[in-house]
């Protein structure tokens, strides 16, 4: 049996949970290429025009599947307690049936974690059935699969990297299965930091030269949803420009510990999972003096981030940080981008040179005692 589980908006987040649960079923899960140029036109006739454009992007992906015995569209309204996800991912199901190729089934599964573990394991059943499993399949599979999600979640440390991650979990499916054995996935964090070039402790002017040209560089907080920041064609490939010029932060870098620590000054809970990660984050951001700048990564339409943004600007504002919003849509075009990427960097770089700067006027022009 083979499972389609398009590469847009959940898979940039709950993929290891679902890549090890369809595993341990013995289902293979095929997913959709990168997005490229006849994906988006796909999504875009697809789609409602009111959509935002991750929604279009997963319309378009769904028409890229061929031989698949269903195509995955799970309804997740919550990942955790006393939270929602963004409502359109409540509506995916309905939303993306003018989007399913003709003759191709929908496997889909209400996931509410608001209503705890137990209730989440009576819908796995009730989708366990349809795939003919049994329930004890279904909680052995579940058991896989938050394992697997919860190694990937430890795996978000400074040097994380969203593809890398990835396809160590596609290594790890495809081992298991080759071995004919009961899949066990290594600690992503091990596997992908034994790839990362070793620091060498002695030290050496070679090594000083290096050290300095590392905390000579830009530091760069990049805020948004998942299936914005690592979508490298809708945002134009913004992440790898980044990290070109700039070490970036991401909202994953991010613990949840110190998310809620920051979360703690809002006089209203956030409803949503993702706002509340990206604001807890962008506010650390904020409060990090070792963070030069911030750019908010969003899109035209989005319901939570027109709240979120302007919430994550505002503390930016006082704290004098330098902070770009950019808004993407199916019209975004690399030059504009690029221009307004690079006035960014050079301005933040020159505020870094120039910010002991004691004016004329006896003001001192740096990040605490501006006024202005």
């Amino acid at each position: 049996m083979r499972i389609g589980f398009p590469r847009a908006l959940y898979y940039f987040d709950y993929y290891p949970f679902w890549a090890g649960f369809f595993h341990c079923l013995d289902i293979e899960v095929v997913t959709s290429p990168p997005t490229h140029r006849q994906i988006m036109d796909q999504g875009l006739k697809k789609a409602s025009d009111e959509t935002c454009l991750p929604l279009k992007l997963l319309a378009g992906h769904i028409q890229a599947f061929k031989d698949v015995d269903w195509i995955f569209l799970p309804r997740i309204v919550s990942v955790e307690a006393d939270t929602y996800t963004c409502p359109k991912f409540l509506g995916i199901p309905e939303s993306m049936l003018p989007a399913i190729p003709p003759g191709m089934s929908v496997l889909t599964v209400n996931l509410n974690w608001r209503k705890g573990k137990r209730q989440v394991l009576k819908d796995l059943e009730v989708l366990g059935e349809q795939l003919g499993k049994s329930k004890a399949d279904i909680r052995k599979a579940f058991s896989q699969g938050i394992e697997w999600q919860q190694n990937y979640q430890d795996s978000m440390g400074a040097e994380w990297n969203f593809e890398e991650s990835i396809r160590e979990i596609n290594r790890a499916r495809k081992n298991s299965t080759e071995s004919d054995q009961v899949p066990t996935l290594v600690r992503l964090k091990d596997r992908v930091l034994a790839k990362l070039p070793a620091r060498t402790s002695k030290y050496t002017p070679e090594s000083r030269i290096v050290d300095q040209k590392t905390t000579e560089r830009l530091r760069i907080g990049l805020v948004g949803h998942s299936y914005l920041t690592h979508e490298s064609y809708a945002n134009l490939n913004l992440l790898k420009r980044l990290r070109e010029k700039a070490t970036v932060e991401l909202v994953q870098n991010v613990n949840q510990e110190e998310v809620k620590r920051h979360l703690s000054g809002l006089r209203k809970k956030l409803f949503w999972s993702h706002s509340k990660q990206i604001y807890g984050a962008g506010k650390k951001f904020v409060a990090d003096q070792k963070v030069d700048g911030i750019i908010y990564l969003t899109c035209f339409g989005c319901g939570t981030d027109s709240m979120v943004q302007e919430l994550v600007s505002h503390k930016a504002r006082e704290q004098h940080k330098p902070y770009m919003v950019v808004t993407l849509d199916e019209h975004s075009g690399e030059a504009g981008l690029v221009t307004r990427l690079e006035a960014f960097l050079d301005m933040v770089e020159r505020r870094r040179a120039h910010e002991g700067y004691v004016s004329t006027y006896g003001e001192c022009l740096d990040r605490n005692s501006n006024t202005v």
